[in-house]
């Protein structure tokens, strides 16, 4: 039996990026054959890697990265289970590797970009290494490039859970403009860019919300006001002028809401359609800067003759169902039940 050193660990480790004990089992295995161990270890990390491949990563980083004349941009999410392994060494290196890589291939897609090579080693088998390590799945979860004729900004919250790109064409101050509309981007949510991008269907959809809204509002007036007199005849020693009173202003409210005419429901719908579009359309939104804009004039005023193009917004984890967490007493009953049966 081969003695097995320090130095052919670590001379395993650096080859293999695995852990320390899983090395020195490996080279055991192996009798000290250094080749053999690293076909041992590529076997076992591959099944680990496999068993976390259907597990939940909804933790992680977005990132951006401009090229050196401002006209293409990449953003990039990378994901894994647990925030306290996302402010780890490995998965920000995993993570700064992918969107450098991104951008140096010109990345398109997520296939292209795991396929891409840094320092002898694919951006996946960089995420599998890792997975095998630490126990939890790292992947890059999704990609996007960006160009433009005119300027690419960027904008990447201080904990990298939301990340912005922006295209502007145009005349004037590009990068100023790029640059206030990815911290708006960042800030509120939206569905579209602009207001014509907004389908027919989807604003057909909104007015069925608002009629249903006004129909509901009808509904509860009337159910309060059958409900304040049904109490009014079951306690008639309670009637008293106060609640004479309320009875008489529920009745108004009922039917003045029942009373509506169909004109006036009809610029209710448009005003609750435009008050949607403020929000779902970003540049309707009212700048997180100057409240009293929408970013259109905020824009405007910064230069007349800009674009926004496009704008690309990656928040870590969106879109992807997470698993339930089990409180504490849920995890200690399951741990005593274990233990019963073992």
């Amino acid at each position: 039996m081969a003695t097995i050193t320090a130095a052919m660990v670590k001379q395993l480790r650096d080859r293999s990026g695995a852990g320390m004990s899983d090395c020195k089992g490996a080279l055991t295995e192996a009798d000290g054959d250094l080749d053999k161990a690293f076909e041992i270890l590529q076997v076992k990390l591959r099944g680990k890697v496999d068993n976390r491949a259907g597990r939940v990563a909804t933790e992680g980083a977005a990132l951006t990265a401009i090229s050196a004349d401002g006209k293409t941009g990449v953003i990039v999410e990378v994901n894994c289970q647990t925030d306290f392994v996302a402010n780890g060494d490995g998965f920000k290196a995993l993570a700064k590797a992918a969107v450098e890589t991104a951008l140096k291939v010109g990345a398109t897609d997520l296939a292209s970009l795991e396929a891409a090579a840094v320092d002898g080693k694919t951006i996946k088998e960089m995420g599998d290494e890792l997975t095998a390590k630490s126990g939890e799945k790292h992947a890059v979860r999704r990609v996007e490039l960006v160009t433009s004729s005119g300027v690419i900004g960027t904008y990447v919250h201080f904990n990298s859970k939301i990340a912005v790109l922006v295209a502007v064409e145009g005349e004037g101050d590009l990068a100023l403009v790029a640059e206030e509309v990815a911290i708006q981007a960042a800030s509120q949510k939206s569905s579209y860019l602009r207001r014509d991008e907004v389908s027919a269907d989807d604003i057909a959809k909104q007015k069925e919300i608002a009629a249903a809204q006004i129909k509901a509002e009808e509904d509860d007036a009337a159910a309060e006001l059958a409900s304040w007199e049904k109490r009014m005849q079951e306690e008639p020693e309670n009637v008293t002028d106060a609640v004479k009173a309320k009875h008489a202003e529920l009745g108004k409210k009922a039917k003045s809401l029942a009373g509506r005419p169909q004109q006036a429901k009809d610029k209710i719908i448009e005003g609750k359609v435009n008050k949607w579009m403020s929000e779902a359309v970003l540049l309707e939104q009212y700048s997180v800067k100057e409240g009293k804009q929408t970013m259109t004039q905020f824009i405007a005023n910064i230069a007349k003759g800009a674009k926004v193009a496009k704008v690309v917004r990656f928040e870590v984890g969106e879109g992807v169902e997470k698993a339930a967490v089990k409180d504490f007493a849920t995890e200690v009953a399951e741990m005593e039940a274990k233990a019963a049966k073992g």
